[in-house]
């Protein structure tokens, strides 16, 4: 029994040994038309990785922010346009302190969020991902992300209240860089700062941050600004003006003094976060802010924020698609031509093995596996030259702004099946033509 059971192994072996070998041998016979097919599946595999792997990169920056905003109600300064760092207005103290006794609310912190160098427009460069920014924290506030309370460090630690304030905790892209280390000091706009830690990476947002205290990233900010520089350096003068020689001044002159006299640097925050004592609804407490601050603040709910987040993640991900129905229309129609005329070439040859007993199924199998093995090897020429591609261009970028693409194992494999599924799925119609084929049809033909 044993003995006639490896005998009947050796027979399958052997036989599928035999078709691979007729189907090698009829590829290699048309060396030129199997070779164009396979280049065409090449182009669609090809941009298929590309593609899809410029997606895979940008997902998972996207989810990551997802995660951060979500674990967080978002707060912006009335008539800011969102999601631009607060440009347009700041958040007075008075009202975050309101903000902070509202029914729900465990704890407010303000933020200052700016480029880390000003922009050079005569320098203007594409970055895939955010551009390096620094990220004023308010160190004292009990506020804590729900999502993300700490951040994993690749060394040293993240800044804190009693640390000196010209200390700053630095991204993983920042740190690469710039070739910095724990303990190195870097200067940022013009002033001297010392490296306490580095965050390990997280492929998005905190990889381009610098963190450093909210003070000092204020003073930044207002610096950068000419009108709150001039603010501020008018304030001090604004309190020595008695009300009776304010009166006497002209009206215009007598507003801005005015405006000067009620500055205070505590107000400019270009953002707040907000977190929510256990037990209630964040929505609901987001809600809560919306119906008491409308007027003065633009309040963003995690909900709201999510689905603004998957909105844009869903337009970038119809690329994978759009490439995926690419490689299926230049690599399937590729495929069918070849097959067809295969078939039409070797009427004579399905004839005679049906003459001598090969079944209309083993025909169609056979034409089947035929067309997916092209498939399989554009797909693998397609998948080598994308991820050459993607490589290079990877290296090329590196040091400026960081990968543009994530090559997964994963997702390689994926493709190459689907290269192979596409390679038999458009030989499904040619090898059922094929197999249907009448033996005394086809013997006319020799």
């Amino acid at each position: 029994m044993v003995s006639y059971n490896i005998l009947e192994y050796l027979v399958i072996i052997k036989s599928i040994h035999s078709m691979f070998n007729e189907i090698f041998r009829n590829m290699w016979r048309k060396k030129l038309r199997s070779m164009l097919t396979i280049f065409g599946i090449s182009i669609g595999i090809l941009a298929f990785t590309v593609m899809g792997s410029l997606a895979l990169r940008f997902n998972k920056m996207i989810q990551g922010g997802k995660k951060y905003v979500t674990g967080q109600i978002t707060l912006a300064p009335k008539g800011t346009n969102f999601g631009m760092g607060g440009a347009g207005g700041t958040l007075p103290v008075d009202t975050l302190n309101k903000i902070s006794k509202v029914d729900g609310v465990e704890a407010v912190a303000a933020g200052i969020e700016m480029p880390m160098e000003e922009p050079n427009l005569d320098q203007a460069t594409v970055s895939m991902g955010p551009a390096p920014t620094i990220e004023g924290m308010d160190l004292s506030s009990k506020f804590k992300n729900r999502n993300w309370e700490t951040l994993a460090m690749k060394e040293g630690r993240m800044i804190e209240a009693s640390d000196p304030v010209n200390s700053v905790t630095i991204g993983y892209t920042i740190s690469t860089d710039k070739g910095l280390k724990t303990g190195d000091a870097m200067k940022i706009r013009g002033q001297d700062f010392k490296v306490l830690g580095i965050v390990d990476k997280t492929m998005t947002g905190p990889d381009t941050y610098i963190f450093m205290p909210l003070s000092v990233a204020r003073d930044l900010y207002i610096e950068s600004n000419p009108f709150l520089k001039s603010l501020k350096e008018q304030a001090a003068n604004a309190q020595e003006i008695s009300d009776s020689a304010l009166a006497k001044l002209p009206a215009e002159t007598r507003a801005q003094i005015e405006q000067a006299r009620t500055f205070k640097v505590e107000d400019i925050s270009t953002g707040a976060a907000v977190s929510w004592k256990d037990g209630y609804d964040s929505d609901q407490v987001a809600q809560r802010i919306k119906d008491q601050f409308k007027d003065e603040v633009i309040v963003m709910s995690p909900k709201a924020l999510g689905e603004m987040i998957d909105k844009a993640s869903a337009v970038f991900n119809s690329v994978i698609l759009g490439s995926a129905i690419l490689a299926l229309i230049v690599g399937g129609f590729s495929i069918i031509n070849t097959m067809v005329m295969s078939i039409t070439e070797r009427t004579k040859e399905i004839g005679i093995k049906k003459a001598i007993g090969a079944s209309s199924r083993s025909i169609a199998r056979e034409y089947t596996i035929e067309a997916g093995i092209i498939g399989l090897i554009g797909g693998l020429i397609g998948i080598g030259l994308g991820s050459l591609m993607i490589v290079i261009i990877n290296n090329a970028v590196a040091n400026k702004s960081g990968a543009i693409f994530e090559l997964s194992p994963v997702f390689l494999a994926i493709v190459l099946a689907f290269s192979f599924g596409l390679g038999m799925t458009a030989g499904l119609l040619p090898a059922w033509r094929a197999s249907k084929l009448r033996v005394v049809e086809a013997l006319r033909q020799l």
